[in-house]
């Protein structure tokens, strides 16, 4: 059925940890979407203050849950999609609190989502500072140091990535996902707490069959790297990206990749320590380090040490 006959439901997550007024941002762009089937719900991920007071006077239609707890980006987004399959939802679109929506983003990744195999669809996501530069597009797995490779990460917007096309998986900040796919690959991994999940869960549905689709006309404006420490190397996202690289491998990598991302770390460790020594960032690596020992041993985060709790 064409997307004109019939509008699929959507429910639009937000989750909020400590940013109001990122979040109150976010809402007001949702105000000017043109796509007419879709509720927006905010969850709290227990913030020091709650945003829900003041999203339920600014914004009355929106539905708010309120989190005792930070239970990090896996968590606190799965108790939205619990509710998008509970209430029969066609999509879930999970949207990081930091980004704005261009009007017709919606329903651009929709249209791109109406193949019945089609699990999740991102779309080009655009710096918020300078609009013509982008934050990324879509990415690959090269089991390299950092586990990932960034398609357009700080390029300028030329066009070179306005080809829909199918990719390894798509960014979790700006994320519609099929409810009918999420119903069998099931949520995301809330072992991974933030960091990779989004790779994790696209990388699940790949290996049951379903396709990832990168759709350019779905945009959004992303601030990036607000919650977690800015633009700082020395952050809690250190630790949780190489953490959750090492449990992303151990979950779907072969030997052969488990080894290639162990060299890598390896190999290239000595100078970035020494890179960021230099510039007095040096607890950064340490903490790095500490991910990946972590990931390796499966422990928890030391969430109250990394001030995530």
């Amino acid at each position: 059925m064409a997307l004109s006959q019939a509008w699929p439901r959507v429910l639009v997550i937000v989750l909020d940890w400590n940013g109001a007024d990122d979040t109150l941002a976010c809402l007001e762009s949702l105000q000017g979407v043109d796509y007419p089937a879709f509720d927006t719900l905010v969850i709290d991920n227990g913030s020091r203050r709650s945003v829900a007071p003041r999203v339920r006077v600014a914004f009355p239609a929106v539905t708010c849950i309120e989190l005792p707890v930070n239970r990090g980006y896996a968590g606190g987004n799965n108790v939205g999609l619990r509710r998008a399959l509970e209430m029969q939802y066609d999509f879930a679109y999970v949207l990081n609190n930091d980004t704005v929506v261009d009007p017709g983003t919606l329903r651009a990744a929709v249209a791109a989502a109406r193949p019945d195999d089609v699990a999740a669809v991102g779309g080009k996501v655009l710096t918020f500072a300078d609009p013509t530069r982008l934050w990324m597009t879509y990415g690959r797995i090269d089991y390299r140091q950092s586990l990932v490779q960034l398609a357009g990460w700080g390029e300028r917007d030329a066009g070179q990535y306005d080809e829909p096309r199918d990719v390894e998986w798509v960014p979790g900040c700006a994320l519609l996902l099929s409810c009918r796919a999420l119903a069998e690959v099931g949520l995301f991994d809330e072992e991974f707490f933030a960091y990779h999940e989004d790779v994790d869960w696209c990388t699940s549905a790949r290996e049951r069959g379903w396709r990832i689709r990168y759709a350019p006309d779905a945009v959004v404006r992303h601030r990036g790297n607000r919650t977690l420490g800015g633009p700082s190397y020395v952050s809690p996202r250190k630790y949780l990206s190489a953490r959750s690289s090492v449990l992303f491998a151990r979950k779907h990598a072969t030997a052969l990749q488990r080894l290639k991302l162990g060299f890598s770390i390896l190999v290239t460790l000595p100078f970035v320590f020494a890179r960021r020594l230099a510039t007095g960032e040096g607890r950064g690596v340490w903490l790095k380090v500490r991910g990946w020992i972590d990931g390796l041993r499966h422990r928890e985060p030391p969430y109250e040490a990394l001030g995530l709790r």
